[in-house]
């Protein structure tokens, strides 16, 4: 009897210490995962928030060039300096921008501000329904949302060449999609990689067409 019980110890100890070794192997792999993701997600917040300011300040150096009022100048030099500032803060805060409160809380009005602001010298429209059900969103997945569509239209002011732009937003209970189009020379060279990271990132589907106008 003493030797069964010896035995059925042995058995337990070694059940306990191959299920200790499986669940740390099990909580190192889904921490390098929790790592990967969050590299691959600063990765994608710093080259985009910087990729938005570095094209705003381009757009404003060549206003400022072209003009010929000295108040101007002066508001756009202005302007400039204020969104240097803004990539100094992102570059030092880049790790907490998902985290930070109050982001994207009106996601309406941040598309609304950031079209406005990197489309400033092209025709653009944006349409949203069903804008109630964007509140059930989780935060985390209103700022990539979010994220995704400032990167599509640095894209667009990049490469496109546009002259228009038109935006439209959709969301139910089931389903969210977002179309963004432009007049330009289209995707020569495929959807470039920052967007498919941002819609790995988002879980979203990407697709792309040539649309009727070439865009």
């Amino acid at each position: 009897r003493q030797k069964a019980i010896l035995r059925g110890m042995v058995w337990l100890v070694a059940l306990l210490a191959v299920g200790i070794l499986v669940t740390a192997l099990v909580d190192r792999i889904l921490w390098m995962r929790h790592i990967a993701a969050m590299r691959d997600r600063f990765a994608a917040d710093l080259h985009d928030e910087l990729g938005a300011n570095i094209n705003t300040i381009e757009i404003l150096r060549e206003l400022a060039r072209d003009s010929t009022s000295h108040e101007e100048q002066s508001q756009l030099l202005d302007r400039m300096e204020v969104f240097t500032k803004r990539s100094d803060t992102a570059v030092r805060n880049c790790t907490n921008i998902l985290e930070a409160k109050g982001l994207c809380d009106d996601l309406v009005q941040e598309m609304e501000h950031t079209a406005r602001r990197l489309l400033a010298d092209i025709e653009h429209s944006l349409s949203v329904e069903g804008k109630q059900f964007l509140a059930h969103l989780k935060p985390r997945k209103r700022i990539d949302l979010f994220f995704f569509y400032k990167e599509s239209l640095n894209n667009v002011i990049r490469h496109a060449a546009a002259t228009k732009v038109d935006i439209q937003l959709s969301i139910d209970s089931r389903q969210l999609n977002l179309s963004i189009s432009d007049n330009g020379i289209g995707l020569r060279n495929g959807v470039p990689s920052s967007l498919k990271r941002r819609a790995r990132l988002l879980g979203a589907q990407l697709n792309t067409a040539k649309t009727t106008n070439g865009g």
